[in-house]
């Protein structure tokens, strides 16, 4: 068993950038979250994970811009469906401006929409480029520092709940409570 966790470790600590990497050039963040938990973990570390997540995803939202850019008639034919998402992101374009740039790696559904609106719209692409650069930097940093800090929190609850065996099933019992509370919420319209 040790022999496949180490050889797990070894592989992934090959194979685990380049997935990051790969993962981060399409706006996913659970890679950078994952990598920050394994960061902690000791498999991975968490200043070559950050730069990894940074440059896949500046990456990534720039060849979208480049594509709605110079590609469109392609483009269109893809996202023939999601004209509706288009049409809001120019809306949210200008009544946020650059604000957009940085909050969509946030947003769920739009951050791969955004560069694409841009790319379409008329806006300067250097100025997008240098902005977009700047927000991965910042995504970059916060998720992977929230997850590699919140992950040594959660290792330290873990190790003094072996202390006290009743603590654990006290613990999943509360987390399953506020996670079924919080779907309750969110899911009335």
């Amino acid at each position: 068993m040790q022999q496949t966790i180490q050889s797990f470790q070894d592989s992934f600590q090959t194979w685990g950038y380049l997935i990051l990497f790969l993962y981060c050039m399409g706006s996913g963040y659970v890679g950078i979250v994952v990598a920050g938990i394994l960061s902690s973990l000791g498999s991975m570390d968490i200043g070559i994970s950050i730069l990894v997540a940074f440059l896949g995803n500046t990456f990534g939202s720039s060849v979208l811009a480049f594509l709605g850019r110079y590609q469109k008639s392609e483009i269109f034919k893809y996202f023939s469906k999601h004209r509706r998402k288009v049409a809001l992101v120019h809306i949210w374009m200008k009544k946020y401006g650059i604000w957009l740039i940085f909050i969509n790696k946030y947003i769920y559904g739009v951050k791969t929409i955004v560069p694409i609106a841009i790319g379409l719209s008329k806006y300067d692409l250097k100025k997008f480029l240098i902005l977009n650069a700047f927000s991965c930097g910042i995504w970059a940093v916060f998720l992977g520092m929230v997850s590699f800090f919140a992950s040594e929190f959660i290792k330290r609850i873990f190790s003094a709940a072996s202390d006290m065996p009743y603590l654990m099933p006290l613990i999943f019992i509360v987390f399953v409570v506020v996670i079924w509370f919080l779907l309750k919420k969110f899911s009335k319209k």
